[in-house]
């Protein structure tokens, strides 16, 4: 753990954030692009573009059990050839690199040396097991499954008794989430509010396998990055008072959400890599030009009426933020 360096690239983050808007595009190399990924880095970089600010490429590969061989610079090469630039990202480095979470994890045990120190995190050693039997016990206070708290003020010695009889189980680490209100104000979504000690309870930041989650390492990677708007799908939405929670809790400044609709089939279901939604590369194969996609994909949030081809520069010179903005509202809003 390298605390200068962290210290380092937390005030450069912060100048860089304090000069111009920075955005960024953050997916994950488990798999090929498919129309919904490519639709949430195209609002991305338009958001970026339209304020004149610094757009980002990052790996979030954290779960490298996860991660496919090829898929990154596969990823790179079809935001290129769908006409998607970007100022820093792996392959062009930049002022706050590395750009790949795999790469990251010196400044990820910093900020958890931090939250440790002032006592906001704890160790557990629950199983997802331990907490689905909890929640569905007689009695218990919420029939989702949220932690019970069986480990929030187990003490020094109380934790080093439950190692030994786990079999020294190495322990997960998670957030003690105090009692009250996030709220906040979505630049699509709205007003948001989460009562976050009962709809999500203490969470974790790094797992019993060591991997750090999402939730510790987004903030930090924003932060350090100088990232000051988001614009991601809505499905994480809810996992957003959880990231300010963080936010807050390490000094940090919340950057601007932006949660936009997701693109879904004709069943009403969101495209996933998992459920086979169909790849960029496949619709390339069949001879669809990037025009037609990035016509497609604007015309999907009304952007541009549909049927329209067009590049993702010349989309950028039809829109201004305001009504940008407004289109995207109105799409969420008639989901």
């Amino acid at each position: 753990m390298n605390l200068e360096a962290y210290e380092n690239q937390l005030e450069h983050g912060r100048h860089l954030a304090a000069r111009s808007v920075r955005g960024r595009y953050a997916p994950s190399p488990t798999g090929p692009l498919h129309l919904g990924n490519i639709r949430t880095a195209l609002l991305a970089w338009l958001q970026t573009r339209l304020a004149a600010g610094q757009f980002i490429l990052r790996m979030e590969d954290l779960d490298q059990p996860r991660v496919k061989i090829g898929s990154a610079e596969r990823i790179l090469y079809e935001l290129r050839w769908l006409g998607i630039d970007w100022d820093e990202g792996p392959n062009l480095g930049g002022p706050v690199g590395p750009y790949d979470q795999g790469s990251r994890n010196d400044f990820y045990h910093a900020a958890l040396y931090e939250l440790k120190r002032e006592g906001r995190l704890f160790p557990c050693f629950c199983s997802r097991k331990d907490i689905a039997q909890a929640a569905s016990a007689p009695h218990a206070p919420d029939s989702k499954a949220l932690y019970p708290g069986t480990c929030r003020n187990t003490n020094a010695e109380e934790v080093e008794l439950i190692r030994r009889q786990k079999g020294n189980r190495i322990p997960a680490w998670r957030y003690r989430v105090p009692n009250h209100v996030i709220t906040f104000d979505d630049q699509v979504a709205g007003s948001i509010s989460q009562v976050l000690h009962q709809e999500v309870g203490d969470f974790v930041v790094r797992r019993a396998d060591n991997l750090f989650a999402y939730q510790l390492a987004v903030v930090i990677d924003d932060t350090l990055m100088g990232i000051t708007d988001v614009v991601r799908g809505a499905d994480l939405l809810a996992s957003t008072p959880r990231q300010i929670e963080l936010f807050n809790a390490l000094g940090f400044r919340v950057p601007q959400f932006w949660h936009v609709p997701l693109l879904t089939n004709e069943t009403g279901e969101r495209l996933s890599k998992r459920d086979g939604a169909e790849s960029i590369a496949a619709l390339r194969d069949h001879g669809a030009s990037p025009e037609h996609i990035v016509g497609q994909l604007a015309a999907s949030v009304r952007l541009v009426p549909p049927g329209s081809r067009l590049s993702a520069r010349e989309l950028l010179e039809e829109l201004d933020m305001e009504t940008f903005r407004r289109k995207l509202v109105e799409a969420l809003g008639k989901r």
